[in-house]
């Protein structure tokens, strides 16, 4: 996959765009991360469900995710038209945001099931949307971290408004009483995934895609080129790891505070730590992505991380508990930038045959089926080692094999990465390289 780097568009948006696009992410996080780190806990200690139970269908309900965000970015590519990606938030923000809500007020199980699958469908629709208008949002050279680190700074907002909520609804003794508080947090959370996804697609109307001349073209199996290149693959395979191993620790979360911390409550101040390190972080990261490449930042990242999973092993209480849960979420900022980054830049690069939503599809479909089985890991260790010491040991062990692995990843195929074009060290706004032609 080449294109001429003189026909790519130099010139960044307006800040206003940028910002408006990127607060869309602040109503995603909020539901996002409820299935990560709150819903397992959730559907076992509050709707009833097994742990096994509740792990196979939070499963299930990302694997059809990962499935369905394919079939919709190459139906969205095919016969889209060029409104196609306001369609799906248009449509999927709705459906997301009610039933999201609907979750945590109905109670039999099967309606809750049927909820839960309802509000996936309606955020794959919205996901792929919008996560593919960062292709035009990031328009010019060096724009993709800084867009990329903006996107991170509001989901880290979003990620602090549900800690605060999380842990108000934890700290309650009385499971009805934590029921409905979870459901008037439900309620806003909704509300605010659908305003903040109408704000980006106010502020992103009339920007069109950056290889809408390339797409016109097409290539009769876009899905297969995608995966014939050998940075694409590679960089999927980072976000295969990245989300299937790493955050296991954050989904431990209420169940990692009982066994070490006396109480599931403590999952409120742990995600607000983490969630507040990784603002501050951010900053840093974008100004460090001005000179360095996503990634080198994805190495570093990764690094720290498993720096501060040990720190939590060997002294999981204290002071340094919580400098080292401080320093996780710096290593989340870090590298949670690099990997959008690098999507971003391979699929400009590509300069947009076969479509721009196509690649954007096929990269979340491999993060939530990761996501996927990273879930029914964790519940399978809930069911054979709640009580016990597995839980809390496979909280940390588990992310610092996931992270050796990116390493691992990142190093090994140095050579095959986009960002490598621009050479270590040298600013975003220089890169000037081709992607290296499909295999």
């Amino acid at each position: 996959m080449t294109t001429d780097p003189e026909t790519l568009p130099s010139r960044s948006h307006a800040l206003l765009v940028q910002l408006g696009y990127s607060v869309g992410n602040l109503g995603k996080s909020v539901v996002w991360t409820s299935f990560e780190s709150i819903m397992l806990f959730y559907l076992v200690s509050i709707a009833g469900f097994g742990p096994l139970m509740g792990g196979a269908l939070l499963a299930l309900s990302l694997c059809w995710d990962a499935m369905f965000d394919l079939s919709v970015a190459r139906f969205t590519d095919a016969r889209g038209g060029a409104r196609g990606l306001a369609k799906l938030v248009l449509v999927g923000a709705p459906l997301c945001g009610v039933c999201f809500w609907l979750i945590f007020v109905l109670q039999a199980p099967m309606a809750v099931a049927a909820a839960i699958i309802a509000c996936r469908i309606g955020y794959s629709l919205c996901d792929v949307g919008h996560n593919t208008l960062l292709i035009r949002v990031a328009s010019a050279p060096g724009d993709a971290a800084r867009v990329s680190g903006m996107r991170l700074l509001f989901s880290a907002s979003g990620v602090a408004l549900l800690a605060l909520v999380s842990g108000s609804s934890l700290s309650l003794a009385d499971p009805l009483a934590q029921r409905q508080s979870f459901a008037s947090g439900a309620m806003a959370g909704g509300a605010l995934y659908m305003a903040t996804l109408a704000i980006a697609l106010i502020a992103t109307r009339g920007l069109n895609s950056p290889g809408q001349a390339a797409a016109g073209e097409g290539h009769s199996r876009p899905i297969l080129r995608y995966l014939g290149d050998p940075s694409f693959r590679r960089l999927l395979l980072l976000a295969v790891v990245q989300a299937g191993l790493v955050p296991l620790f954050q989904r431990a979360l209420p169940f990692y505070g009982q066994a070490v911390r006396g109480g599931a409550s403590w999952a409120g101040p742990a995600l607000l730590t983490i969630t507040i390190a990784q603002s501050v972080a951010l900053p840093g990261w974008m100004a460090i992505a001005r000179r360095h490449s996503p990634r080198r930042i994805a190495t570093v990242s990764h690094g720290v991380a498993i720096l501060a999973m040990i720190g939590l092993m060997v002294l999981p209480i204290g002071a340094l508990g919580m400098a080292m849960l401080a320093l996780f979420g710096g290593a989340l900022g870090g590298m949670n930038l690099a990997i959008w980054a690098l999507l971003t830049e391979i699929v400009q690069r590509s300069g947009g045959v076969g479509g721009e939503t196509t690649p954007v599809g096929l990269f979340l479909a491999g993060l939530k089926g990761s996501a996927a089985m990273g879930n029914l890991l964790f519940a399978a260790i809930v069911a054979v080692g709640a009580g016990g010491s597995l839980l809390p040991l496979s909280a940390t062990v588990v992310p610092i094999l996931g992270s050796l692995i990116a390493i691992g990843l990142l190093i090994g195929g140095r050579g095959l990465w986009l960002s490598q074009g621009r050479g270590e060290g040298q600013s975003g706004g220089e890169l000037h390289q081709t992607v290296s032609p499909a295999a």
